[in-house]
């Protein structure tokens, strides 16, 4: 039986010139299309930014500011082509972190005047996954690699590195989390695009009572 995943989504990434959804820049994004459990369009962005990228930034997604400046596209441009292209597509957005993605990308399109994103149908594998899996062991287990180890997906070396193949996996990975918990594919996109903000909340409250717990580390 045909589900609101095999119908299709946009899986979204950015690489940024750092963590801060106010202030700091998007230099790559990538949308990868999904029908029917495959990758059907991808679309890929390369920004001029108007702030220097740090060298840590840099070693993260490979992209320098010689590169930005030489082969990057005119920002506000490159932004808006962004914001049209997920609008208009109808269809949901998924990214690893909407947390972040989603901020920063509205951050980026207020910065030029060109508003926010409009849908409001954006879902997060990386809280689906921890409402749905809960005691995953292990230091940094919830990443996006390790993420998708665990959903048995196999993929190369190369499958880890920039914005495209971030979408890529993250793509996979819901596809996976429809197939292990069928009761995501129950819920109308918007519905479960809801449940996401309020797992969020609730799995943030959580860690915040349990950092409270935590006895005082020793000086």
């Amino acid at each position: 039986m045909s589900t609101w995943i095999d119908e299709g989504f946009i899986a979204f990434d950015t690489e940024t010139t750092g963590v801060n959804t106010d202030e700091d820049r998007i230099v790559t994004a990538a949308a990868v299309t999904f029908r029917n459990g495959e990758p059907h369009e991808t679309r890929s962005w390369l920004i001029k930014v108007d702030v220097d990228i740090p060298e840590r930034a840099s070693e993260v997604h490979g992209i320098t500011n010689e590169i930005s400046q030489s082969q990057g596209q005119d920002q506000a441009e490159a932004l808006a082509e962004i914001g049209d292209y997920l609008d208009s597509s109808g269809l949901p957005i998924v990214c690893f972190n909407t947390g972040f993605d989603i901020p920063i990308l509205n951050s980026n399109l207020q910065r030029h005047g060109l508003g926010e994103l409009k849908t409001s149908v954006t879902i997060c594998p990386h809280v689906i996954d921890r409402q749905f899996d809960k005691y995953v062991k292990g230091k940094n287990q919830r990443r996006l690699k390790p993420t998708a180890e665990r959903y048995g997906l196999e993929l190369s070396e190369d499958d880890w590195h920039g914005a495209e193949a971030d979408s890529l996996v993250t793509g996979r990975i819901l596809i996976a989390q429809g197939i292990r918990f069928p009761k995501i594919t129950e819920l109308t996109p918007q519905e479960l695009a809801d449940k996401v903000v309020e797992w969020r909340d609730q799995q943030d409250a959580e860690f915040k009572e349990w950092l409270a717990r935590q006895p005082p580390r020793q000086q």
